[in-house]
């Protein structure tokens, strides 16, 4: 599992008016936690920030003020919904020897045999699992092969094994699925009211003369 290192400075001032000031600078406010110690606000470089989130690893370290690093993993983060650039970052500080659950990417391996060669299509449905392991045992991925899944075969999240991993949540529910393509058939029936609501209604002396033959 790879690690990364993003650099963090602490800030004693805070608000809305603060925040808005540091974005300009490419620096990112955010705070960081840890079971037993107090919360401490910090700034972190945009780039920095977005090299550690786009990363395969969710453990890595961060450094303050240049003192020892602090393993972590992003607790919640915040996207500015037009720019789609990081406004807010909260970080959890982890101990190397204590469980917890993290969020992994899950990363589908082949082709399913349902889309290859009974035309049918593959949804993805969850794009993360929740996990509980020990930090070191983070994997940076999931891997599921799709290729065996015929039309109207799943994968759920019982499927998922990974070694010193606990997967979290309903072990039913659905991670990927392979159904069959939809076709909709116009019937008679509304190809007949389509074209009688196309034609246009007679107006002008034309429709008073049908009228008076009538």
């Amino acid at each position: 599992m790879a690690e990364n290192v993003i650099e963090a400075q602490r800030r004693t001032t805070t608000g809305s008016a603060e925040a808005r000031r540091t974005r300009r600078k490419d620096k990112v406010p955010g705070i960081f936690y840890q079971r037993g110690k107090a919360s401490q606000p910090f700034l972190v470089d945009s780039k920095a920030l977005l090299a550690v989130v786009h990363a395969e690893s969710a453990l890595f370290d961060v450094r303050f003020d240049g003192e020892a690093v602090q393993k972590c993993v992003v607790r919640e983060i915040q996207w500015d919904p037009i720019t789609q650039q990081p406004i807010h970052v909260d970080l959890m500080g982890v101990s190397m020897t204590e469980k917890i659950s993290v969020a992994v990417p899950v990363r589908l391996i082949g082709v399913p045999y349902g889309v290859k060669t009974e035309n049918g299509i593959m949804q993805h449905l969850m794009r993360e699992v929740e996990v509980e392991c020990l930090p070191s045992d983070i994997p940076d991925n999931i891997e599921l092969d799709v290729t065996e899944l015929k039309i109207g075969d799943s994968l759920h999240l019982s499927d998922i094994h990974v070694d010193k991993v606990k997967v979290l949540g309903d072990l039913e529910r659905p991670v990927v699925t392979v159904t069959a393509l939809r076709i909709v058939e116009e019937t008679p029936a509304a190809a007949t009211e389509e074209t009688a609501a196309a034609e246009p209604e007679v107006i002008g002396k034309k429709a008073e003369a049908e009228e008076a033959e009538e």
